[in-house]
């Protein structure tokens, strides 16, 4: 009785390891020492070539065999917490039988789960080309492109389609005056408010974006949206924009250049309402290494005139944005994020209205400039919430920004070299010395949002993000945002 508990043992545990699912079995069957004696016996009669021919079968089955053994050896290794010999284990079986999909599935899995994403990714695409069906390998595989730095999403199928489309609910809480018609009258209005956010299609910021990426080198963006620049941007200052980038991957390098269309629909400069357009060209720069993403967008301010059709004002936009991810666990990462956008309205000839409106002091060459200066971070919860199959259901993001609000108008100087014209947190170099070198500065707001994406099918997401803008005593309202989006992914 005593020698039958370490067998008892034995057999419990083997019939657990089996039963996971994971585990294989091989069975040297009657047939196979059948045709392993008639191949002998061909040899040693005067049947050569078919004693080549049975024994070349033989080998077949004692390699995947033997295949089967190194697997079940890892997977006992996997379950007792040691991954990198069962990965070696994984890989000899692999060797010995490339088409055997569990040991694939399994390898593949455990190089993920090792962040060695490149070898993931190989066996995994070598998987879904045996079985374009496979159900376990595709979400891991997924996460393991976006982690190496590509854009493919699923293996097989090198054109990836990314959609999103979100629109944004403003609520204002007001508690100071607010000007009219620059200072000529002031209310006062309290409380909540829905606050409307001029646009050219609609009253209310929202954005599209879409991404095609036709190979993996590949990359176009394409972006309009009515841009929600914060709770004190003034109203018309961009009523619609329009992007579209071209960005190539190679390696860990990406690069690209764009095109980026704003519109101006104001009376907040020279005191008439015009309707200006300005079209820029900007480069990205990014780079991609272990667990650290960096992308720099830059569309650098530059002034064109055309005398011929000009018709004495013009619209001028800057942007810079860095953005900067760290994977500081596998399911946690962390987010910086530095955008500065900066716009200007030029006078560049005589006006009446400007003359009039600067109490007959200027009537030509001035500059009207706002700026909006975000600096913060970020942390993002991954895989919350997943499905059987790994599949992730749930992320939750945090972000906290430090928002500039920058206004000067009728600024004298405004085709010098910069910072003026204005720009660069309103600094002015002919004010530097007058003791007001950020003459431009006009308020600063706190900035919390919290974000939830779900995934509600392999295909589909959605997403929702609360927004609580915080301004200062500057201003004349706080503001409480919530943005609603859908998207598709293919």
């Amino acid at each position: 009785m005593k020698k039958s508990r370490p067998l008892f043992l034995v057999s419990l545990c083997t019939l657990i390891l089996f039963a996971a699912g994971y585990a294989l079995f091989a069975d040297e069957d009657a047939e196979d020492r059948a045709q392993h004696r008639k191949a002998i016996e061909y040899g040693e009669g005067d049947k050569v070539d078919d004693a080549i021919k049975l024994f070349d079968k033989a080998i077949d089955y004692r390699k995947r065999a033997m295949s089967i053994a190194y697997h079940n050896k890892g997977y006992a290794l996997e379950k007792k917490g040691d991954l990198p010999q069962a990965i070696q284990y994984y890989e000899e079986a692999w060797k010995l039988n490339p088409r055997q999909v569990l040991t694939g599935e399994l390898l593949g899995h455990a190089c993920y789960k090792t962040e060695d994403y490149e070898r993931a990714i190989q066996v995994g695409e070598a998987v879904m080309k045996i079985d374009p069906t496979n159900k376990k390998v595709p979400p891991w595989l997924e996460d393991a492109y976006k982690k190496r730095g590509g854009k493919k999403e699923v293996a097989g199928k090198p054109t990836q389609f990314y959609m999103t489309l979100d629109g944004l609910l403003r609520m204002g809480l007001y508690y100071g005056s607010r000007a009219h018609y620059g200072g000529l009258y002031y209310t006062s209005p309290h409380g909540f408010r829905y606050v409307p956010d001029d646009g050219l299609i609609t009253s209310a910021p929202y954005t599209l974006f879409m991404r095609i990426t036709p190979i993996p080198l590949v990359q176009i963006d394409a972006t309009m949206e009515n841009p929600w620049l914060g709770a004190l941007a003034p109203p018309g200052l961009v009523v619609q924009m329009e992007k579209v980038e071209l960005l190539f991957h190679i390696k860990s390098v990406m690069f690209g250049a764009g095109v980026m269309v704003n519109h101006y629909d104001s009376s907040m400069a020279f005191f008439r309402r015009y309707k200006l357009t300005d079209v820029k060209v900007g480069f990205i720069l990014g780079y991609t290494k272990d667990k650290t993403e960096t992308k720099i967008t830059w569309y650098p301010r530059m002034l064109i005139m055309d005398p011929r059709s000009s018709t004495g004002k013009t619209y001028d936009v800057g942007s810079l944005r860095l953005d900067y991810s760290y994977e500081l666990f596998q399911d946690i990462q962390l987010h910086l994020l530095f955008n500065f956008r900066d716009y200007y309205v030029f006078c560049h000839s005589p006006d009446l209205r400007v003359f009039l409106g600067s109490y007959l002091r200027y009537y030509e060459n001035l500059a009207s400039y706002w700026g909006v200066y975000d600096m913060g971070f970020g942390i993002t919860f991954n895989n919350l919430v997943k499905r059987d199959d790994g599949a992730e259901l749930l992320s939750v993001t945090f972000e906290w920004l430090e928002r500039f609000y920058l206004e000067n108008r009728n600024n004298r100087h405004p085709y010098t070299l910069a910072p003026n014209g204005q720009g660069w947190f309103g600094l002015d170099v002919y004010r530097f010395t007058k003791g007001k070198p950020f003459p431009g500065f006009r308020a600063l707001s706190q900035v919390l949002s919290l974000r939830l994406d779900e995934q509600v099918h392999r295909n589909f997401f959605m997403y929702q993000k609360v927004i609580a803008e915080l301004a200062d005593q500057d201003s004349d309202h706080h503001e409480f945002d919530l943005q609603i989006g859908v998207g598709v992914k293919y």
